[in-house]
């Protein structure tokens, strides 16, 4: 005859519900351990995906220098006309500045004409290696008093670019080599990841004295920006430049 314990049924019930809730807590709080870990992963990956679209941007934002221009004088010539001297520098990718080169152009409203290359923003930002940034060879130098065709071209122009054409083995030669046909030929340009090639030649109005800083940007085109100006060095100039002198 089984002996009854007075209150074991009810002791029972509270250790069965003291185990199964124990099981819940246990099987909760593993969920929960899964939970943070995957929460924690999604944190990491869209951190890691933000300093990737941030380093994106970056690229597609990114501008060097790439020339200088300096104004260092402003006279008439003999036939009354306003001549601007410029002392011309071109600056490497390395930083390397090439030897100067003496132009001298008729007005002071001054063209910096230069072959483009521009390419598809994703290699861009993407930091491609061939194709990371735009390419620019700097064509000649000419005011608005003359024809762009009477200007002497440049040390490092364009013409001495397209002598290997397409079968070069260096890729900006390549590209330098197929220029003139990209311009015409979309799909062409589109093989070589090209978005847009021509020439742009963007103008200021220069004073004695000043320093013209010229940069590319690395999705875009050519930007001038004064980055120095001798004012007394101007103010002389622009007295013995005018016709009251």
């Amino acid at each position: 005859m089984a002996v009854r314990i007075p209150g074991l049924g009810w002791l029972r019930s509270v250790i069965g519900a003291g185990l199964a809730l124990g099981a819940l807590f246990f099987v909760w709080g593993g969920y929960h351990a899964l939970e943070i870990r995957r929460l924690s992963t999604q944190v990491t990956q869209l951190q890691r995906d933000r300093e990737r679209l941030i380093e994106y941007a970056r690229r597609l934002s990114a501008s060097r220098r790439v020339a200088q221009a300096d104004v260092v004088d402003q006279v008439n010539d003999a036939h009354g006309r306003l001549v601007s001297a410029i002392l011309w520098h071109e600056i490497e990718p390395d930083g390397a500045v090439s030897e100067p080169q003496a132009v001298e152009v008729l007005g002071d409203l001054v063209y910096f004409e230069a072959a483009v290359i521009k390419f598809a923003h994703e290699h861009v930002g993407e930091g491609d290696a061939q194709r990371g940034e735009s390419l620019a060879v700097f064509r000649r130098i000419f005011g608005e008093h003359q024809p762009a065709a009477s200007a002497q071209e440049l040390n490092h122009g364009l013409a001495a670019r397209l002598q290997r054409g397409d079968s070069a083995e260096d890729f900006d030669t390549r590209l330098w080599g197929l220029f003139w046909q990209m311009m015409e030929d979309p799909a062409l340009a589109e093989e070589y990841g090209v978005r847009v090639a021509q020439c742009e030649a963007p103008a200021v109005r220069v004073k004695a004295g000043q320093v013209w800083e010229v940069s590319l940007d690395a999705a875009g085109g050519l930007n001038l920006r004064l980055i120095r100006e001798r004012r007394d060095v101007t103010y002389q100039h622009q007295r013995r430049c005018s016709p009251s002198a």
